[in-house]
């Protein structure tokens, strides 16, 4: 029996041991990208030869049964290098991916689809999360700032949460938006801000704000964006394509095991630059010095540009979960934001979440997705107002004050400038009891059904619903001086803004041979824009505890309340065809959409938007071999149409509106009378903007060096411009097509893999861009003066002029010949001199510059040795001009006599020979060269080794510094000459309404320094 027994025991271990050496050995590992040490999720692992592998899961790790030690390992991965492994005797082989700087298989979003990048014919530029600053990030707009050529992204100012300027190859429009249409996951949304505008009446210091759009989006959920910056690549778009697309597509859940990600940072922001004002003692000796009165002078020594500033401390933290099976994959994200401002009062909390949801039945023929984003953002804004006449805003009243003065009276109020409450007000009183609370409430939604009909056809729905609500209340107290006058005053208002698409989509693809490829694609679109708000206002409030949450404790309602509702639609017809000849030797794209907005005219709703492209890879024909160095070459030429719709609702017609100059006495009481507010115009339609791209993709030492040249030339006709309208007439302007703007430019990309040797990895981008925009013509008009300069004492002046042959942005003045014997300002424009009668309008006013840069550069490296990684990013900017608004007003000698402060440069035009009360005019004194070279971002980090960290159960631990705006070099004299303020002529004889400032600085917030700490945690 026990030999039995044995002899069965045997043969088992036999046959154990004969199954266990038939398996071969198991490999394991774990495979991280070398640029940034990242783990690279479904990273594919393949045994040479054979149809054996793997995938990477989510923590970059992979195992691999039945291996044998001669077996070669091949490591692919998108966007780097094939990497092959002789097994041999090891059983756990990690792997640092080097990056290529060119990959002909990366994905390239394109609109309602996606192309290999080797196969796109027209100009879209790329950006994924490996390639994303790696440091603190407030904002998505900062992923894209400086890195790629032709998108040109500035801050209007320091307001936090603030919307940002993006334009991609220069203004397409004058009056008509000229930022991009934005898409995320495929649904377009509303650029528009739906902030609540402030108007309490006079001495007003609230002042309008605007959202940034794109702050309701957590930049860590981001895991590509793509730049649609030619008419071929945009014009699938059609009426909103004409400035450019942006499409974002957002992380996804993978399958695998569980991964749970935290990332956080803290902030510390402080200024970077006071404005060069007179100190106390200085103030005092050139009061004495010019003989203006110094006995109401105070003893304090204040620097008002510290008292409204602090050091601002903010805090960040995201945590994501992601997993999923084979069918169904999911990721849920949420992030917290806590941002304080360097103006003292001004804050901003956000929470954003996120569900994306992808699941796959009927065999894989189905697949269903359903992306989920709430987004809540509170805002207390200070009393920023950068065209409130004579009083003024926060920043405007700190440059006023003067620095002998106290904050604060010795009792502990605050003081009040010459005892007149209607005049000067203290700045850290407004903003400490101004109230001004905004909360925005922000849901994106979109699902999408694809069914794989055949093998070749497809059908795809994609609906989505954006939605916001946007509340703003605010309150100035009886506790302010200025305020009391009337009580105080509180407003509540409340705007709604819905977005609702539907879009269907068959695609069809198929092989004709073996070396040709056919793609076509149709489909419908539908928008629903809908507008909404209201507005309360009450003043006259015998106590201050109530703020703004009881308007009827008010006994002034003198402004009556107001609402509106607002709605357009879009509806469209679009198709495009994608063919390949020669195994992608040769391409051709076409695409035309077909369009109809509510917004235009009865007879110009609808329009056409045409687009081709064709591509030629020179590097695939034969006579290529053997040319030293250059691997990859494709030449591109494209061609296309988009439009501009964004010009707001109802322009097209009739609207009638209260008017109290036709109210009536009916009964012993007054009626309110209406009357016409717009005339019509039933031809009124969408701007066009035709575009013309050529460019060349290529890749040299085995891609190591790659980048594109491209050559562009685009020109908008029929512009959306309001025009005077003969009088008598009910309204003074309209709005009509009619001019003409082009964009001419070059744009250069290179990308250079400078080392990659065992641990040390650098890479470098550089990108240029030179944008010409040029007025071509202006219809009926020879000219238009526009934006407003700024100011006590500079009314009914204009900075801008709009000529042919100028470009957008020109600026338009006197220009400043000197002082006479009698202290005065000698001007171009003054009677008598040679240069009165110059000019292009033959009245002395002269071109005085331009807004435009001539060239844009960024420059970014990439560093990593061993568990170290670097990043720094550059900004340059040059060849542009700038009317420095600010300093025209603070330059006056004669501000002394009124208690106001002043430059220094106006003691040194005292000495110059200009009168202590002589007047200071706009001139190209005023006119400043804008160039700078900003260092963007600078962040240092160190990746914890794998060994001790996984005995706590921690996947990956990276900690950094980073620092933001570190330094700035440029000759320009205020605050940061990346700046704008939003300034609009009303309807002048030379001008007309509409026509946005380009250029202009006036009492602007200036961008902070901030440095952060944090911490990139994997579990």
């Amino acid at each position: 029996m026990r030999a039995r027994v044995f002899s069965i025991s045997l043969v088992v271990s036999l046959l154990f041991i004969g199954q266990v050496f038939g398996q071969g050995l198991q490999i394991s590992g774990r495979v991280i990208a070398g640029d940034d040490r990242s783990p690279l999720l479904g990273l594919n692992v393949q045994v040479k030869g054979t149809e054996r592998g793997t995938a990477t899961d989510m923590d970059g790790r992979y195992v691999l049964d039945n291996v044998s030690a001669s077996d070669v390992l091949i490591f692919t991965y998108i966007g780097y290098q094939r990497t092959e492994v002789t097994v041999g005797s090891r059983e756990v082989i990690d792997l640092v991916m080097t990056p290529e700087a060119i990959s002909g298989e990366e994905v390239v979003v394109t609109g309602y689809g996606t192309q290999l990048r080797k196969n796109v014919t027209s100009s879209i530029a790329s950006l994924d999360e490996h390639a994303f600053n790696k440091g603190a990030t407030n904002d998505p707009q900062t992923l894209l700032q400086a890195r790629i050529p032709g998108v040109n992204i500035s801050t209007s100012s320091g307001e936090l949460g603030g919307e940002p300027l993006i334009r991609i190859r220069g203004g397409t429009s004058i009056s008509a938006s000229n930022q991009p249409l934005i898409v995320i996951d495929g649904i377009p949304i509303n650029n528009e801000s739906p902030t609540p505008s402030v108007d309490t009446g006079d001495q007003d210091v609230i002042g309008g704000t605007t959202d940034n759009i794109l702050s309701t989006l957590n930049p860590y959920d981001i895991a590509s964006i793509d730049v649609l910056k030619d008419a071929s690549a945009a014009a699938i778009y059609g009426a909103r394509g004409g400035n450019g697309v942006i499409l974002i597509t957002t992380k996804q859940g993978v399958a695998g095991g569980i991964s749970v990600n935290y990332d956080g940072y803290t902030t510390t922001a402080s200024m970077t630059k006071d404005l060069d004002l007179l100190s106390a003692q200085e103030y005092r000796d050139f009061a004495q010095q010019v003989g203006a009165p110094t006995t109401n002078l105070g003893t304090s020594d204040t620097d008002w540009q510290d008292a409204i500033t602090r050091t601002a401390l903010s805090q960040s933290h995201n945590f994501s979960f992601s997993s999923g099976t084979e069918n169904t994959q999911y990721r849920v994200s949420m992030n917290y934001l806590d941002e304080e401002s360097i103006i003292r009062g001004s804050e901003r909390q956000r929470i954003t979440g996120r569900l994306n949801v992808t699941h796959k039945a009927l065999d894989g023929k189905l697949r269903l997705g359903v992306r989920i984003n709430p987004t809540f953002i509170k805002r207390d804004n200070v009393p920023f107002q950068q065209d409130g006449g004579f009083e003024g805003g926060l920043i405007t009243n700190t440059l006023k004050m003067n620095p002998t003065d106290p904050v604060r009276e010795s009792d502990g109020s605050f003081f009040v400038f010459g005892g007149n409450p209607a005049g000067i007000r203290n700045p850290v009183a407004l903003g400490a009891l101004v109230q001004d609370e905004q909360k925005t409430q922000r849901m994106l939604v979109n699902a999408t059904a694809e069914y794989q009909l055949t093998s070749q056809l497809s059908a795809k729905v994609n609906g989505g619903l954006d939605r916001s609500t946007v509340s703003r209340r605010t309150f100035e107290p009886n506790a302010i001086p200025y305020a009391a006058a009337f009580g105080g005053a509180a407003t509540q208002g409340e705007n709604v803004q819905r977005t609702t698409t539907l879009e269907t989509t068959l695609n069809y693809r198929t092989d004709i041979g073996d070396s040709q490829t056919l793609e076509a694609w149709a489909g419908y679109t539908f928008q629903e824009f809908e507008f909404n708000g209201f507005q309360a206002f009450a003043k006259g409030f015998v106590t201050d505890a109530f703020s703004f949450n009881s308007l009827s404790a008010g006994s002034n309602f003198s402004n009556r309340p107001t609402s509106f509702q607002e709605e357009s639609r879009l509806v469209s017809f679009l198709g495009r065809a994608n063919y390949s000849l020669g195994n992608g030797k040769y391409l051709l794209s076409a695409a035309l959409r077909r369009e109809g907005s509510s917004r235009f005219g009865s007879g110009k709703k609808w329009g056409s938007f045409p687009s081709a492209s064709i591509g030629w890879r020179v590097s695939d024909e034969d006579f290529f071999n053997g040319l030293a160095g250059l691997d990859d070459l494709k030449l591109r030429l494209s061609w296309g149409i988009t439009g501009n719709q964004d010009i707001g609702n109802f322009k097209s017609l009739v609207l009638l509106g209260p008017d109290p100059d036709a109210n009536a006495v009916i009964g012993g009481e007054t009626v309110t009378g209406i009357s016409l507010t717009q005339l019509a115009n039933p031809d009124l339609q969408w701007e066009e903007t035709s575009q013309i791209n050529l460019g060349i993709d290529f890749g040299l030492k085995n891609n190591r060096i790659s980048g594109s040249i491209d050559l562009y030339s685009k020109s908008t006709t029929d512009l959306l411009l309001e025009f005077a309208v003969p009088q008598p007439a009910v309204v003074p302007t309209r709005l009509a097509n009619a001019g003409e703007v082009t964009n001419k430019g070059i744009e250069l990309s290179l990308n250079t893999i400078n080392v990659s040797s065992g641990d040390f990895f650098w890479r470098t981008n550089f990108n240029f861009a030179s944008n010409r925009s040029e007025v071509d013509n202006l219809g009926a008009r020879d000219f238009i003066v526009h934006s407003r300069v700024s100011g006590a004492g500079l009314s009914d002046l204009d900075a801008l002029i709009l000529l042919p042959g100028e470009p957008v942005g020109t600026f338009f003045g006197p220009r400043f010949l000197g002082f006479d014997g009698d202290g005065n300002e000698m001007l171009s424009t003054d009677p008598g001199t040679p240069e009165s009668t110059t000019g292009p309008l033959g009245d002395g006013r002269q071109i005085l510059g331009d807004s435009q840069p001539d060239f844009t550069i960024g420059f970014s490296n990439s560093i990593n040795y061993k568990s170290w990684d670097f990043g720094v990013y550059v900004q340059g900017v040059f060849g542009f001009d700038l009317l420095n608004n600010t300093e025209l007003e603070y330059r006056r000698p004669s501000n002394v006599f009124n208690g106001i402060n002043l430059f220094r440069d106006a003691v040194q035009d005292v000495a110059d020979g200009l009168g202590t009360t002589a007047t200071v005019a706009y001139s190209d004194r005023f006119i400043e060269d804008g160039t700078y070279v900003r260092l963007q971002n600078a962040t240092i980090g160190y990746t914890f080794g794998s060994d001790w960290i996984r005995d706590l159960r921690v996947r990956n631990l990276r900690l950094y510094v980073s620092a933001d705006n570190l330094f700035i070099l440029t000759g320009y004299d205020g605050f940061d000459p990346e700046v704008n303020t939003f300034v609009a002529n009303a309807g002048t004889a030379e001008g007309v309404g509409g026509v946005p400032s380009i250029g202009i600085d006036y009492t602007n917030l200036p961008r902070p320094r901030s440095f952060s700490f944090g911490v990139n945690v994997g579990l």
